[in-house]
């Protein structure tokens, strides 16, 4: 399963695209039957419909494998996302899987140019004079408090304690 990012057009390789009548021979003449009609997609668990790519470029690369868009449309609803290309009267249908995923965790884990921000529930933290206030998760409740210790050196903070 490939990671997309929310909401951001995509080309993929569908495919490999058999013939109907013995499963085995690629098919290579597809590019024009392979049109908005054809090409159905279900975002996170939905009901099926046509991709919002009007009138779809594809064309076809190698061994029955065709480039297809994907709109940002399409990829606007986080969660699987299911592409599913029927064309019945030449050849078994093919489907491919997809993970829609937020900016954030697309460029974390697949581009490698983000932290990964794992949770939006962050404690906040105040420091007033020599004492480190830590708040929960919700933001107002208190969590703790530590007595700080430091010095004016490079590492101004040299200690926790209490």
């Amino acid at each position: 399963m490939k990671f997309l990012k929310q909401s951001t057009a995509f080309i993929f390789r569908a495919g490999p695209f058999v013939d109907k009548t013995n499963g085995a021979d690629f098919e290579v003449g597809l590019a024009a039957s392979i049109n908005q009609a054809a090409i159905q997609i279900s975002k996170n668990g939905g009901a099926f419909g046509q991709t919002s790519a009007g009138s779809p470029t594809t064309t076809y690369d190698s061994v029955g494998h065709y480039q297809c868009p994907l709109t940002a449309t399409d990829t606007n609803t986080l969660g699987l996302l299911r592409v599913v290309i029927a064309i019945t009267a030449e050849a078994l249908p093919v489907w491919h899987d997809f993970m829609v995923v937020p900016l954030n965790v697309y460029e974390s884990l697949v581009a490698g140019t983000e932290f990964l921000d794992v949770t939006s529930l962050k404690p906040t933290f105040a420091i007033s004079g020599a004492v480190l206030s830590v708040k929960k998760t919700n933001g107002t409740d208190e969590q703790f408090q530590k007595t700080i210790t430091t010095s004016a050196g490079a590492n101004p903070i040299t200690g926790l304690s209490g």
